[in-house]
């Protein structure tokens, strides 16, 4: 019998809903036996998040063997500053570099993030442009991918937090093939889809309309599609934004590759949140993290719904079983 994967949760900002988020799915996680989970945190901040104290504490190097563990985190005591603040910025990165140096230690491990504040850890006087950035240069990764995995449909964002103004220069057709490149290996390596299928999404409204609402499309977006048919991969597009959703969900492709931020996120967020699981691609680990922010008006609050974050534990035990085993 396989030994059960281990999620290895960076519980986020501690000012924030992270911890609680963290610690509701990590009871449900265990409940239904899909992974050990082992909790990185500040313990103070565990335990009034409603952590169990019979919850075993390990050290770094130490295997878990509980459903559920506590990986402590130095410090404890009130906060000095409302959030977004330095103390908090700072504990929900010591969280991170805990988790991420446990997660790399060992392939039957998954990272799993709560939500952290840019500009807390900024505060703090670490340089942070996000999860994903942080995360891919730890581990050396040359070329992150965002994609969010939802019940009915997948999306891959070829730009993350770059400006509307600078989308449309951002990629040339070599470097968007380049990122289609990397989401269908991991579709095929990680995810178990044969060949899978690639839809991309137009710059322009309606894909550019033959050229009358810009030349984008045609000259970074098809030209990205026919240069990946040339090496075998199936891409489709350009694609109308507007329209394509629909037949996104029908099934007529594996993955949809949104050009901008929220060209993408915007049906994430309306038709799948708190069942959205962020899915970070191109990494030699596994992460995954929610779909949400710190929420920082209802901490501590006791109502934050974990949904998102329950979902993100379970993909991720299912994704690191496929990477020990393979």
């Amino acid at each position: 019998m396989k030994p059960l994967p281990e999620c290895c949760v960076s519980t986020g900002d501690p000012q924030g809903i992270g911890p609680e988020v963290s610690v509701k799915a990590a009871r449900a996680a265990a409940a239904e036996g899909i992974a050990r989970i082992v909790l990185v945190g500040r313990d103070d901040v565990l335990a009034n998040a409603g952590a169990d104290p019979g919850w075993p504490r390990i050290e770094p190097g130490e295997d878990a063997t509980a459903p559920v563990s506590v990986l402590r985190v130095a410090g404890g005591g009130a906060f000095a500053a409302p959030p977004p603040s330095a103390e908090g910025g700072s504990a929900a990165l010591e969280a991170l570099d805990g988790a991420l140096a446990r997660v790399r230690a060992a392939s039957h491990r998954a990272l799993v993030t709560a939500p952290v504040s840019k500009k807390a850890v900024t505060l703090s006087g670490r340089p942070f442009d996000g999860h994903t950035g942080y995360i891919a240069r730890v581990c050396g990764a040359p070329l992150p991918v965002m994609l969010f995995e939802t019940p009915t449909f997948r999306v891959a964002l070829a730009t993350v937090h770059v400006p509307l103004r600078a989308v449309a220069g951002f990629h040339t057709p070599a470097s968007l093939l380049e990122l289609c490149r990397v989401v269908a290996g991991d579709l095929e390596r990680r995810f178990g889809i044969a060949r899978p299928r690639l839809a991309l999404l137009g710059i322009n409204p309606h894909a550019g309309e033959s050229g009358l609402l810009g030349h984008e499309d045609a000259d970074v977006v098809a030209a990205t599609v026919a240069l990946g048919a040339a090496e075998g991969l199936s891409l489709s597009g350009p694609h109308p934004a507007d329209t394509w959703f629909r037949p996104g969900f029908e099934g007529a492709a594996d993955c949809v590759v949104a050009m901008y931020h929220d060209q993408g996120l915007l049906p994430v967020k309306c038709l799948a949140f708190g069942s959205a699981v962020n899915v970070t691609l191109g990494l030699p680990i596994v992460r995954t993290s929610v779909d949400h922010g710190t929420a920082f008006d209802i901490a501590g609050k006791g109502s934050a719904d974990a949904g998102s974050m329950a979902e993100a534990l379970r993909f991720a035990a299912r994704l690191a079983a496929r990477s020990a085993g393979s």
